[in-house]
Parts: structure tokens; C-alpha cells; sequence
């Protein structure tokens, strides 16, 4: 009966890892570049449940075994693994914390931006994609060296998060949720917008088109904004909740912000 039971557990493991790789919802739960070891894990674990399966030893039943069961009821109960939008304020740790590490830089001579202005989107200087959504999202809003970059135009989606603690009043962060390893080290990447005079609902997913400016933030020293030019709600599901760090789109490489020639000296 045991046996029966222990491989009846192992095909049950292999064919949920089955389902998540071939419903694309294994992305809601690891980082692509750990994904392949849990792929290969279904071959072994398939092996292993025919042969208990067809075993003719018998043992008995421990209660212990029902312990087993647990991950499929954790799984059951993290439905597709997509964290909710609602948890963004608590997943903030690591972007306050960027926040902390800013070091003091003096404000730089830069013009208001004229709205009237017609800017060229179909051509930002930074248009925001998830491969390259966490480095740039960290450097252009903490980064002191992100002033030579005041001025220049910048294209990007995420929710938003108007409560979190570390956003000052009359602004708010747009972004996503950044996963180095696994969704339970998600933390939320994003960039400061000011609110200005548009009606921006809480968890809602946006594209903005505005241009990077420069603030104040308490002690922090100068941090960069974004002062919208063109802002629309978009359909969460048209985009992807979770993003990783660039070395996990392109084999290490970041091509993706590579190509902008970030000063981190």
C-alpha cells in the first residue's frame, strides 16, 4: 500500500511540473535561469513513481507520509503563483533600500519641461522592457550619476502603487515585480512618477511617455522622477507581472542596458 502511495505521489509531483512548464505559469514561481532544474527533475520523478507503482514489496503506511502532500496543498492554495498587485507596499524592502544607499548629489541646472513641446516617443532614449526593467529601474530612480540622464525621454508600463512609505506625496511607482531567484524573493522594482494632474488609481496598470527630472528626497540626496507627457491604462493581462534581472534574458550578457552605457563609478 506504501509503495503504491509513494509513487502515486511522485506522478502527481512530475505531472504538476508538467502542467506549469507547458501552461508557461512555472515563470510565476522560479527565475528562467532555475526553471531547467526543476524540468529535469519530472523525468526522474516519473521513473521513480511507475516503478513504486508496480512494486511488488509491500510496506506499511506510515502517518508520516501524508506529510508529502503539503506542496500540492500549498500549490493549490498559491492558485497560478501571480502574486497580487495588493502585496506590492509590503514588497518593497529592496527598493527602499536602494533608496538608502543613494549617496548626495547636488542638484543639476536643468529647464522645466515644456509641455507644449512635441517629443518623439515612437523614439524614447529609454524605452523600458523587461529585460532591461530592473537594472534601469534602480539606476534612473536611485542612481547619483542617473543626472546626466535629466531631460531625456523614457517609454514604460508597470501598476501602480500610490501607499507605499517611501513614496513622497503628489507622486507615485510604477513597476513590476522583480524575481532574482523564486516569487517568494519578489520584491518591486519600479520607478517615482509625480502624480501631476492626472487621476491615478491605485493598482492599476499604466504606459507612460514622460521625461526624467530631478528632486529632492528627505535626506537622500537628488533623486530622478518622471513628469508625464503622455499617460493610458492598459490591460494587466497584455503584460508580464514579473521581471528578472537582465543576465536572465540574454545568457549574461544585458545587451539590453549594455547598450545605454551606465556610469556606476
Amino acid at each position: 500500500m506504501r509503495n503504491k502511495y509513494l509513487g502515486f505521489i511522485c506522478l502527481l509531483y512530475s505531472g504538476i511540473i508538467g502542467y506549469v512548464w507547458y501552461t508557461k505559469k512555472l515563470s510565476n514561481f522560479l527565475a528562467p535561469q532555475l526553471q531547467m532544474y526543476i524540468k529535469i527533475a519530472l523525468i526522474p520523478l516519473l521513473i521513480i513513481g511507475i516503478v513504486f507503482i508496480f512494486s511488488k514489496k509491500s510496506d506499511s503506511f506510515r502517518f508520516t507520509d501524508i506529510i508529502l502532500l503539503l506542496p500540492l496543498v500549498l500549490l493549490i492554495l498559491a492558485g497560478d503563483g501571480r502574486i497580487s498587485m495588493t502585496m506590492a507596499n509590503n514588497r518593497m524592502g529592496n527598493f527602499g533600500q536602494k533608496k538608502n544607499n543613494v549617496t548626495y548629489v547636488g542638484p543639476v541646472e536643468v529647464e522645466e519641461v515644456d509641455e507644449d513641446i512635441t517629443y518623439n516617443f515612437e523614439h524614447p532614449y529609454f524605452k523600458v522592457i523587461d529585460a532591461s526593467y530592473d537594472d534601469l529601474s534602480s539606476y534612473l530612480t536611485f542612481m547619483p550619476n542617473a543626472i546626466d540622464y535629466v531631460g531625456k525621454t523614457i517609454k514604460v508600463k508597470g501598476f501602480s502603487v500610490k501607499y507605499g512609505n517611501i513614496v513622497p506625496d503628489g507622486y507615485f511607482a510604477l513597476g513590476k515585480y522583480v524575481i532574482s531567484c523564486c516569487a517568494a524573493d519578489a520584491e518591486f522594482g519600479g520607478f517615482i512618477v509625480k502624480t501631476g494632474d492626472h487621476n491615478i488609481m491605485h493598482n492599476k496598470w499604466y504606459e507612460i511617455e514622460g521625461v526624467l527630472q530631478q528632486m529632492p528626497l528627505n535626506d537622500y540626496g537628488y533623486v530622478l522622477y518622471i513628469k508625464i507627457i503622455n499617460i493610458k491604462e492598459i490591460d494587466e493581462t497584455s503584460e508580464e507581472q514579473y521581471v528578472y534581472p537582465c543576465y536572465a534574458y540574454d545568457n549574461g550578457i544585458c545587451g539590453e542596458t549594455k547598450k545605454y552605457n551606465l556610469n556606476y563609478d
